[in-house]
């Protein structure tokens, strides 16, 4: 069996999935994910402002309109604040697990069956906490610096066979069952390659060792396990020493640090004027340890 096959097969059992569909990231799994919904030109999807551009830029790919709601202290979208930004218009939710935190997903939930809203989960950032999801498709990535890796990679996970079909035609091109280079639809090149579903199910198969040793760093950083899925170390600068385990402070002095996503509303293809206090307050503070 083809190395994409076999980490299809074992990533739908890792997360309790009826299917998975590989892709060649975990943004073209965002965009494969949209287009199974049929999110179309026109259409609006709810968007975290606190997120990666992939986030929006996915939606955008679609001829959609991102509608962006803020983060609460979480840095996951604030549920709360959901409703009031949903219109006519409004086709989907697309929460994100910020920094390994999970959203409040029961309660995103209930607001999109109220709506009658398909919901796109984007775990990527949550690897090995999301099981079970009751999103209508779940979105993971396998970059470089994902708990679950290759160099590169992503997957969409879905109960329902009629996504996963469409995933996988879309994904291949659209190529269909005859192959016969005649295309009914416009497809994209999205497929895996064999080496990164090597590598891949190389990563999956050490997943226990590598969650211990996060979960063994986080405790040494703050004191104790605080995240979901411990994907980076966070904290906010001027914080006091106190906060974290002073053996740990070393890892921000010597390790690589990034600073916080910043509002995809303060983007120049999105209007450039951040429409979120949070989520520019937390960006402007906010910073990330690689582990």
């Amino acid at each position: 069996m083809e190395y994409y096959k076999q980490l299809e097969e074992k990533y739908a059992k890792f997360t309790d999935s009826k299917y998975a569909v590989t892709c060649n990231s975990g943004t073209a799994a965002l965009h494969l994910g949209l287009l199974a919904l049929g999110i179309k030109p026109g259409d609006e999807v709810i968007v975290p402002d606190f997120t990666m551009a992939a986030c929006g830029f996915a939606v955008s790919y679609c001829g959609a309109t991102p509608v962006f709601v803020d983060c609460d202290i979480t840095l996951c979208i604030d549920w709360k604040l959901i409703e009031a930004k949903i219109t006519p218009k409004t086709k989907a939710i697309m929460p994100v697990h910020i920094y390994g935190r999970l959203c409040n997903m029961p309660e995103i939930l209930k607001i999109a069956h109220r709506h009658g809203l398909k919901v796109i989960e984007d775990a990527c950032e949550a690897q090995g906490a999301v099981r079970s999801s009751k999103a209508d498709i779940t979105c993971y990535s396998f970059y470089k610096n994902k708990i679950i890796h290759g160099e590169e990679g992503g997957i969409c996970t879905t109960n329902k066979k009629e996504y996963a079909d469409r995933i996988n035609y879309l994904k291949n091109m659209a190529f269909g069952d005859k192959h016969d280079y005649f295309h009914e639809e416009i497809g994209y090149n999205y497929r895996m390659p064999e080496s990164q579903a090597e590598m891949i199910l190389g990563s999956l198969r050490g997943y226990p060792k590598e969650r211990d040793r996060r979960r063994k760093l986080e405790k040494e950083f703050y004191g104790k396990n605080i995240h979901d899925a411990v994907w980076v170390l966070d904290y906010f600068e001027g914080e006091p020493l106190t906060t974290f385990v002073i053996k740990g402070w070393w890892m921000i002095k010597d390790g690589e640090t990034r600073p916080f996503f910043k509002p995809l509303s303060s983007f120049p293809m999105y209007g450039g004027k951040c429409q979120s206090s949070n989520a520019k307050y937390y960006s402007e503070r906010g910073h990330y340890l690689k582990i």
